[in-house]
């Protein structure tokens, strides 16, 4: 992630795989875990779903300062991402939490499907509206694949 662009495409990346899951159908349980690490940088996402529909995902990201352009301390760190966070906190059924280290932060991001509005949510529903249909659990798997996400055993 060599830059702020970068951080926020792939952080509404990882939430669009989330949303455009929600009109799959399906009834057992699965839970899925993936990660991608480049660098000092890394991603995992936790995919649970029922008969195939995704009811929940967390993603757990480690950025460090070095990789985003114009960073080089937490506080310049802060000052860049704390904003572009706001617009998530105290909406219904999205947990997101930043923390600052010395020199990396950790964006941790829960979706319970079954309680959020996804117009609450900043800047998606122009990108869900493009989409030419909504995703599955198997769907969503091979578009982690094709990102260059590996299964966690």
């Amino acid at each position: 992630m060599g830059n702020k662009k970068t951080f926020k495409i792939t952080g509404i990346v990882l939430l669009l795989i989330s949303f455009i899951t929600l009109a799959a159908c399906g009834s057992n349980q699965e839970t899925v875990t993936y990660k991608l690490e480049k660098g000092n940088n890394s991603i995992e996402v936790t995919l649970v779903a029922k008969d195939e529909k995704i009811v929940e995902q967390s993603s757990t990201s480690k950025t460090s300062y070095e990789s985003i352009r114009g960073i080089e301390t937490k506080e310049d760190a802060e000052a860049l991402i704390t904003p572009t966070a706001e617009p998530l906190q105290g909406i219904d059924g999205l947990e997101y939490n930043l923390d600052f280290q010395d020199n990396h932060f950790i964006e941790t991001i829960k979706i319970d499907f079954s309680s959020v509005n996804t117009s609450e949510l900043p800047g998606l529903n122009e990108l869900l509206d493009h989409e030419e249909g909504n995703l599955n659990l198997k769907d969503a798997i091979e578009s982690l694949e094709d990102q260059g996400f590996k299964k966690v055993e």
